[in-house]
């Protein structure tokens, strides 16, 4: 009987868990449209149209970020999703992802905004 109530125990926990992560926002990687990067810690990615951006903010800084041409997202479970331990690889480093925001274009705007004015 101890068995079972552990085992049913577990079984709700992880059901729970699950739950939880519905409200991550993800995209998938082999959707991935466009991407812009805003700073070095901060990059908006287009997946799977320009219609649905994203906010991708890394754990630490990502030196050389703004200037990359090419960079390769890795996952997990082929999305890339909010506080996991998916990744970006640029010519040179690893970038860890800390948070995932799903935005609109009002949003990109501003971002896109905010940072040609600090550029000019």
């Amino acid at each position: 009987m101890k068995k079972v109530l552990i085992i049913l125990s577990l079984l709700l926990a992880t059901n729970s868990f699950v739950i939880g992560d519905t409200n991550k926002s993800c995209f998938r990687t082999q959707d991935i449209n466009n991407w812009k990067a805003l700073d070095n810690k901060r990059l908006i990615v287009w997946s799977p149209s320009r219609k649905h951006p994203y906010l991708v903010t890394l754990m630490n800084r990502c030196p050389g970020l703004t200037f990359e041409d090419r960079l390769v997202f890795k996952s997990t479970l082929s999305r890339i999703c909010s506080n996991s331990q998916d990744t970006i690889y640029t010519e040179d480093m690893v970038c860890h992802i800390r948070d995932i925001q799903e935005l609109d274009e009002i949003a990109v705007k501003s971002f896109i905004d905010e940072i040609e004015e600090n550029n000019s």
